[in-house]
């Protein structure tokens, strides 16, 4: 085989790939809302997709990854505005900021409600999904303490530890997303804008008029 043969195929392969993987994801998201967590299974997935059984576990290492890789697609767009880096330069456009923030997750997780069900079952029977998720929590707190450390170089906030607010902020978030998902909350763009204003005031010296 040449060598311009071999880079032909390298591509084919990998979209094969690609598609494989999205076909399990597409075929374990459906299984997952139909069946909930415990009952799903990689051969329940398997047979569905019509893959083989060792073709699911040489994508994912098994049902919680796959679970884990739905939910990153699910905050996708959360994931994209932390990771925007805006300039902040105005108490307002921190103000504005992190009520986007929490608007985002809240309107992301109230249109994926059925799937965050199973991953709210899923956090109950699994170890390594109660990990994925506080690591999550863990990379949005660093997330949030990046910004508030800004914030308070440009003396903008109180004299607070400002790891621990943007703890707080993570776990703020963190408890009303489920209260979302129960629909105990059921304006999460009010519950955004009420939600910033009890921290932004809590941290920040005056009113974001500036």
């Amino acid at each position: 085989m040449n060598s311009v043969t071999t880079v032909q195929r390298r591509p084919r392969r990998y979209l094969r790939s690609r598609i494989t993987r999205k076909l399990i994801l597409d075929t374990a998201m459906q299984i997952f809302l139909l069946e909930g967590y415990t009952k799903t299974t990689i051969a329940r997935i398997s047979e569905q997709a019509n893959v083989g059984y060792g073709t699911v576990y040489s994508h994912f290492k098994g049902k919680d990854d796959i679970l884990n890789r739905i939910l990153d697609h699910v905050l996708s767009d959360l994931y994209n505005l932390l990771g925007s880096q805006p300039e902040l330069s105005r108490p307002r456009e921190y103000y504005n900021f992190f009520q986007k923030v929490m608007q985002t997750l809240f309107l992301l997780v109230e249109e994926h409600r059925p799937i965050m069900n199973v991953y709210g079952e899923a956090l109950v029977h699994s170890e390594d999904i109660a990990a994925y998720w506080e690591e999550l929590l863990q990379k949005f707190t660093d997330y949030i303490e990046s910004y508030l450390d800004l914030a308070r170089r440009n003396n903008f906030t109180r004299n607070v530890n400002t790891r621990k607010s943007a703890r707080a902020y993570a776990l703020l978030l963190d408890r009303y997303t489920w209260e979302i998902v129960k629909e105990k909350e059921s304006k999460p763009e009010e519950l955004a804008q009420n939600l910033t204003s009890i921290f932004f005031y809590g941290i920040f010296k005056s009113q974001p008029t500036a």
